[in-house]
């Protein structure tokens, strides 16, 4: 290195290898604690990639996954304190906007909209008593008004012509005056008269009906006023003329020649003129009142109507934005299991566990869709093992195997039990090198030190899915077996190889992800599956050969020799599968197990010993809480025949 090179990790310089620091600026990466892995795996391979939500679901009160949920909700936490925040001052934004719009505002609204119009009828009381007094006829009687007589604005000889006419008319009133007043006296009726006019100006005093009644009081004074000037002020009596004029259509001729005949009919005349006056000008301000409060009315239910209005889109909005927090708390409740499936995704993907099974190309994103791998069953398959082996009765079963010069070669892993033969450095390197930013080891990582000249063993292990297999959970029993057979295999040897036959209606070898979504149908085939059994294994190179069957009946259907199946002929699949059973004692190194649960009758232990006796095979009657258990103890027996229960 020339001395411009700058070396890129200053904190190890000098030294003969540059590494990653891997703990520089990097997040922190998360990681599942051993407990959580296993949880993990077994949701998974039981149940596929909806595993991982119900490990989620689940309640935890420690663990890596209960800490970074924590962590996560937190964070939700805060970001909807944030959203509520800003979306409730928004809200109170739009209200406040709302409130004032129009010009119209609570202090508005409360100054007294639906206060009572008392103080309008004050105010139009007096005006109204300041309009009847500025009238004639209040004017003359208080003295205010000169009153011009009609006949002073016309011509001379006409002027004559009308003093003339009153002078006539005055002489004829004297006239009827006196033949009234005598008369009256001839009959002695002038006292009940008079009393008789006080009673009706008294009862005729209360007749009128006055809208303000604050006027009564001034009407009573200027009718007694009137009553006393009357006869004698001149100027009175020609406003009360004129008002007789204009309302009765009385000449002044009349007028004149009524009043000089009976002085009561004037008086009552110029009192009901009065009245009317009066009365005619508080309707007059009555009706103003009324429709001044008509248009104060119908102007109150306007704004209340708009201020109903206005409360109903508040409380939309109220509405709206409650639904709003609502919603965006239920989602972001969720984000915290979404950010964690993605991050258990990752940790999964990484591990190979978990690889892409295809890419959906949608309208703005991909999709990516996910399967299991054989990586993980088989990790599954060792934690069924492990606790097989800690339950005790099983021994390990180490050296067993021969091995001819103990010649080693360098490689990545195939399988989870090839952990305990990693090259640590070599593949501590590899993770530097693949992932520096991350200081975790992955499968992928991993170097191991595979045995290469050793013992090989071929495994086949033929599971009944017939629809028997339901019942008591046999099937789940059978797949809990399988896979710890399969691990045990595996252990021993990496290279050591297992075929699983699914035995139904038809037999068919399936993978191992297979196993874990195979589900009981049909009947039980031992034709074909002893068929097929023995084919794989006769072809088998392999140093040593086991055959495993696990089932719960007896032989029900077979295959005829144009390859149609067929169900329910007990005695023909008998004899079928006795015949595909004879020839496995043609194989060498072979060990043959039959596995029989929960036997119905005798007859079911007879039939399967018939067919372990024709293929030179061994008999085991297993519970299924106890099929994994034994199943280990026959491989873990190397050939010894165990006797079932």
């Amino acid at each position: 290195m020339s001395s411009g090179d700058e070396i890129p990790y200053p904190h190890i310089k000098g030294a003969g290898v540059v590494i990653p620091d891997c703990s520089r600026g990097v997040y922190a990466p998360f990681r599942l604690t051993s407990r959580e892995k296993r949880e993990l795996i077994r949701e998974i391979a039981q149940k596929g990639l909806k595993g991982i939500d119900d490990f989620l679901s689940s309640e935890r009160k420690e663990g890596s996954v209960h800490d970074r949920l924590e962590e996560l909700r937190k964070r939700m936490e805060e970001e909807l304190r944030r959203v509520r925040k800003d979306r409730r001052a928004h809200i109170d934004e739009k209200i406040r906007t709302l409130l004032e719009r129009e010009g119209i505002s609570g202090r508005e609204t409360a100054d007294g909209l639906l206060e009572e119009d008392r103080g309008p009828r004050r105010t139009a009381s007096q005006d109204i008593r300041g309009e009847i007094l500025a009238s004639e006829l209040i004017g003359a009687l208080e003295g205010r008004v000169k009153i011009e007589d009609v006949g002073e604005r016309e011509g001379p000889l006409r002027k004559i012509w009308n003093a003339l006419k009153r002078i006539l008319l005055r002489i004829a009133a004297s006239i009827m005056g006196l033949l009234r007043g005598l008369w009256r006296l001839l009959r002695g009726k002038d006292r009940t008269a008079l009393s008789g006019g006080r009673s009706r100006r008294k009862r005729e005093k209360g007749a009128i009906s006055l809208p303000f009644p604050s006027l009564n009081a001034d009407l009573d004074r200027w009718e007694r006023e009137l009553s006393r000037k009357i006869e004698k002020d001149r100027n009175l009596q020609k406003a009360v003329n004129q008002k007789l004029s204009e309302t009765y259509g009385y000449s002044s001729g009349s007028i004149l020649l009524k009043r000089s005949i009976d002085p009561d009919w004037y008086r009552r005349k110029a009192t009901e003129v009065l009245r009317e006056e009066v009365k005619r000008r508080a309707d007059l301000k009555e009706r103003e009142l009324s429709r001044e409060r008509e248009k104060d009315e119908a102007r109150r239910w306007n704004e209340e109507e708009r201020r109903r209005k206005r409360m109903e889109e508040v409380i939309k909005l109220e509405r709206s934005f409650d639904e709003e927090m609502k919603e965006t708390e239920r989602k972001l409740s969720d984000i915290p299991k979404i950010k964690m499936k993605k991050e258990l995704i990752s940790v999964l993907s990484g591990m190979g566990y978990i690889s892409r099974s295809r890419v959906s190309e949608g309208v703005e994103s991909a999709e990516e869709e996910w399967e299991i791998t054989d990586a993980l069953i088989e990790k599954f398959s060792e934690l069924i093992y492990a606790e097989l082996r800690s339950g005790g009765g099983i021994r390990e079963r180490r050296g067993t195997q021969t091995s001819n010069a103990g010649v080693y070669e360098k490689g990545r892993i195939k399988t989870v039990s090839e952990e305990c033969r990693m090259d640590m450095l070599q593949s501590i390197v590899n993770a530097r090198m693949n992932h520096p930013g991350d200081r975790s080891l992955e499968t992928g990582d991993m170097i191991v030190l595979r045995e290469v000249t050793t013992s090989e063993i071929h495994g086949v292990i033929v599971m009944d899915i017939s629809g028997s297999m339901e019942e008591n959970s046999r099937i789940e029993a059978a797949r809990r077996a399988c896979l710890a057979l399969l691990h045990a295999i595996k252990r021993d040897n990496p290279n050591n190889r297992v075929d699983i036959i699914s035995m139904s209606t038809r037999a068919e070898p399936v993978s191992l992800k297979k196993v874990m979504t195979l589900e009981p149908r049909g009947f039980t085939n031992m034709q074909q599956a002893l068929a097929l059994s023995r084919s794989i294994l006769r072809s088998s190179r392999a140093d040593k050969k086991l055959l495993f069957i696990i089932t719960d009946g007896l032989p029900e259907a077979y295959i005829d020799e144009e390859g149609r199946a067929f169900a329910g002929d007990l005695d023909v699949s008998m004899e079928l599968a006795l015949g595909e059973a004879a020839p496995l004692l043609s194989i060498p190194d072979l060990s043959f197990t039959l596995f029989l649960l929960e036997p119905e009758d005798r007859i079911f232990v007879e039939a399967a010993r018939r067919i372990v006796n024709a293929g030179g095979g061994g008999l085991i009657v297993a519970d299924p809480n106890d099929l994994a258990g034994k199943v280990l103890s026959r491989y873990e027996a190397d050939g010894k025949i165990l006797e079932g229960i």
